[in-house]
């Protein structure tokens, strides 16, 4: 499944036409001048603002001048005269727009509506872009560092959700908590997609972390260096590695005293006081990387003033918003222009579905208040964190801003089918390991085949593009589709594996405690 998760990224990166991540162009300019260390920047203003003349319109210019930075770029290194993105909102031109002569223009200056944004991630990709020869080079060098950062959190996310005795059943949530989107916005520019990856790495922690049985002891300082990279990633991200430790004590399950005073009699008391300190150590680095981020929130980056009217008419539209957050967790990509068709929506949301209800319907009942206080509680932050901030500054609140909340619901699913995995029906893991991920490997597919349509052809062109494509990405379009096949067909592999092992009934264990043993309590 890593594997997997690690070609389609690959795919993603040199698939995806030049410029056409959310906002990437600013994202370059802002990694590259934290790269070479321009933290702050120096202010500056858009020289064409364009919004329109809708209501709110001065407010967003205003707002966008109040996040703007200019930076120093190195000979070559300009985006604008790079041209890219081109043709940008127009889906049904190809990109040929991209085919031009590429200039190396001197060192200059650059101006990034982003450049108030924390730059403690931005500089990990910007450092290495600083050193590339051309726009180009630099760009997909920042993006294979982004993608290689979110692939190692999906592994640890992976590694943590694992458990023997329930198999492939142990990575369902895991699966479905990785979207199409996901590894899209890991593959672009900018720091949402690895704020995405590390705050589902840390959730999963969070969900191994209260099983009965002990959790290894690598998952300590995973969840550290994981918590302190999310707390520095983004302004809401100080935000997700406080939910995490909630979401775990939510659905912790809980450990019958005489097991606990067993456990405790047994256990050397200077050797349990060494263990607690070198964990209390490990959970200060995610508390310095909040410091950190909210003293560059407190210096730096400007707030916007809450306006009543202005979140009155935010719950107003907030039925529009929450069907397009639906289809943005998916899959919706560029910037926020490019879609999948239809049923590949419905696809991945009836998987989802369907994997809640089994959960809920195999639970007992702490673990369905559980999964109950994740909706709702997941609903009601996203409702606020909407009216009350992200719209207060006059533009729409994109799905992939809430997308870190959105990936705890499958996980606690998949985590509470994990635990429960002894007492599903052996028909019901068959069909769920059987099933789900040849649907995840089939939307995947369907999200980069349709990413490239549009690069190549435009979304009017021909399904099967390669041989009326107008545009291919660097080495041509074989390369990136071998990746593509070759990520589903790790996926599909999973669902061999989970035929292979659905027979296999996991029996309780009577001799030690942990998932499915008659000894342990359940949620």
């Amino acid at each position: 499944m890593v594997a997997g998760f690690t070609l389609l990224l690959s795919a993603w990166v040199g698939s995806n036409a030049a410029g056409f991540g959310p906002d990437e162009p600013a994202n370059f300019v802002k990694e590259i001048g934290a790269g070479t260390g321009q933290w702050t920047g120096s202010p500056g203003r858009l020289a064409h603002p364009a919004f329109g003349s809708q209501p709110g319109a001065a407010e967003r210019i205003d707002w966008i001048n109040r996040n703007s930075r200019v930076y120093r770029l190195p000979a070559g290194l300009d985006p604008g005269a790079a041209g890219f993105p081109c043709d940008l909102f127009r889906n049904w031109l190809s990109a040929r727009c991209l085919h031009r002569p590429h200039p190396h223009p001197p060192a200059t200056h650059a101006l990034s509506y982003v450049g108030t944004y924390e730059p403690y991630v931005y500089a990990l990709p910007g450092a290495a872009m600083a050193r590339a020869n051309s726009a180009l080079a630099a760009l997909y060098t920042g993006r294979a560092v982004s993608a290689l950062l979110v692939a190692g959190l999906l592994a640890v996310a992976s590694a943590a959700a694992w458990e023997d005795r329930a198999g492939p059943t142990s990575q369902l949530g895991v699966l479905l908590a990785v979207s199409p989107m996901v590894l899209f916005m890991g593959s672009v520019l900018g720091t949402n997609g690895i704020e995405i990856a590390a705050a589902l790495a840390l959730y999963t922690l969070a969900l191994r972390m209260g099983r009965e049985a002990a959790a290894p002891r690598w998952t300590w300082p995973a969840a550290g260096v994981i918590g302190a990279l999310l707390a520095l990633s983004r302004p809401t991200g100080p935000a997700w590695v406080v939910l995490a430790p909630l979401l775990g004590l939510a659905c912790a399950q809980r450990v019958p005293r005489q097991l606990a005073a067993a456990h405790h009699r047994h256990r050397a008391h200077r050797r349990r006081r060494g263990r607690i300190r070198a964990r209390m150590a490990w959970l200060a680095l995610p508390a310095a990387g909040i410091a950190a981020t909210a003293a560059w929130e407190h210096a730096v980056q400007p707030h916007p003033r809450a306006r009543w009217e202005v979140a009155v008419a935010g719950l107003h539209r907030l039925p529009v918003d929450a069907h397009a957050w639906t289809r943005q967790w998916v899959g919706v990509f560029g910037w926020g222009s490019i879609p999948m068709p239809a049923y590949a929506y419905w696809l991945w949301w009836g998987a989802v579905i369907v994997l809640v209800l089994v959960a809920f319907a195999v639970a007992p009942w702490r673990a369905r208040l559980g999964l109950a206080a994740v909706l709702v509680v997941g609903a009601a932050l996203a409702v606020a964190l909407d009216v009350l901030v992200l719209r207060q500054t006059r533009f729409p609140v994109y799905g992939r801003y809430l997308l870190p909340l959105a990936v705890a619901l499958p996980l606690t699913a998949g985590e509470i089918l994990t635990r429960r995995a002894a007492r599903l029906r052996t028909s019901t893991r068959a069909a769920l390991q059987i099933t789900v991920p040849p649907l995840v490997a089939a939307v995947h597919l369907i999200a980069l085949w349709s990413d490239a349509r549009r690069f190549a052809t435009g979304v009017g062109g021909p399904v099967w593009f390669l041989s009326h494509a107008q545009w291919a990405p660097p080495a041509g379009w074989s390369p990136w589709l071998a990746l593509t096949a070759a990520g589903t067909a790790c996926l599909l592999a999973c669902a061999a594996l989970g035929a292979l092992t659905a027979r296999h009934t996991t029996r309780p264990d009577t001799h030690r405690p942990g998932i499915g043993s008659a000894a342990s309590v359940d949620l």
